[in-house]
């Protein structure tokens, strides 16, 4: 009996299960942050349409958070595969103000994103475009908000290469753990019922294929002898399909070691002999002509015969 074993098992994969899902939930996920207790996140400031607001200088500043513009660039002077988290619409090009990050950092008290790998500096050897997204929690604001530029380096706008962009926004404020507890108890819940669904599944299985039983005398017991049971039967099917798995295996390694890999290939004296050897059909072919010049030599002589015997008889 398997009832130790298959309990034991049965546990262990539900560890490893619950186990996955702790450490995928531990992880922090893109554009959220906890920190002291606090839980953040901006995902809410993903929009379909970039934020456009104006430089010092005027000029249009297009953003997005956590996900590349939509607006479309022009003549950035950075790789056309890459996203761009935010641009600067100058006078004769845009100016990228850095690619997407989905890492949110908490310095003092302000909730920053930091992007970085924009364009090239103008007249600046291995400087590129940056910004600095600083999120205010403001509970007045109630919608997204709307980031505005603070300051920027250099100040001249055609000169400018790093931007510090203040946003006010209730998306900002902290919410707590629940975000975790709650996705706990998610994960939970739906790791709970996949269990009870397979449990129904295979005690009906061996109701109707072990027990023979029928109508509604197949349906599931929740019993712990018949939940034991039920575990048995699984433990047992799949120590079978592993055994099978194996002896075919061993089959397959015995067969491929017990064939002779020179008995398959041909010598080329074998493809000559091959390719001289007589077609079948000829050789009926041949055997039918000589048949008839047989037949042919018979006929021929019984007439010389017949001529004989005349001159004789005359």
């Amino acid at each position: 009996m398997f009832y130790a074993n298959g309990l034991s098992a049965l546990l262990w994969a539900i560890s490893m299960f619950l186990g996955s899902g702790l450490m995928v939930l531990a992880d922090e996920a893109p554009c959220t942050l906890h920190h002291e207790g606090n839980y953040y996140n901006l995902n809410s400031l993903k929009a379909s349409q970039d934020y456009e607001f104006k430089t010092l200088g005027g000029h249009s500043f297009y953003l997005n958070v956590c996900r590349r513009v939509t607006t479309e660039p022009w003549s950035t002077g950075v790789p056309s595969n890459v996203d761009i988290a935010g641009l600067v619409r100058k006078d004769h090009h845009d100016f990228a103000v850095g690619l997407v990050n989905t890492t949110l950092e908490m310095r003092d008290t302000e909730l920053m994103l930091h992007l970085s790998n924009g364009s090239p500096c103008p007249g600046e050897d291995n400087l590129y475009g940056s910004s600095f997204i600083i999120f205010l929690c403001d509970p007045s604001v109630y919608g997204a908000g709307k980031p505005v530029v603070i300051s920027q380096f250099p100040e001249d706008d055609n000169e400018a290469c790093q931007y510090t962009v203040e946003w006010r926004t209730h998306f900002a404020c902290p919410t707590g753990e629940r975000g975790l507890i709650s996705g706990l108890i998610v994960f939970l819940v739906i790791t709970m019922m996949i269990l009870l669904m397979l449990l129904i599944v295979f005690s009906t299985l061996y109701n109707r294929f072990v027990l023979k039983k029928r109508g509604f005398d197949q349906l599931t017991r929740l019993s712990k002898i018949h939940l034991l049971e039920v575990m048995d039967f699984c433990m047992e099917l799949f120590q079978s399909a592993l055994d099978n798995v194996r002896s075919s295996g061993n089959r397959w390694a015995r067969l491929t070691r017990d064939i002779n890999p020179a008995s398959y290939q041909w010598s080329s004296r074998d493809e000559e002999q091959a390719m001289m050897a007589v077609d079948p059909l000829e050789d009926d072919h041949n055997r039918e002509l000589q048949d008839t010049n047989v037949r042919r030599n018979d006929v021929s002589d019984g007439t010389q015969g017949v001529d004989v015997l005349g001159t004789v008889r005359s």
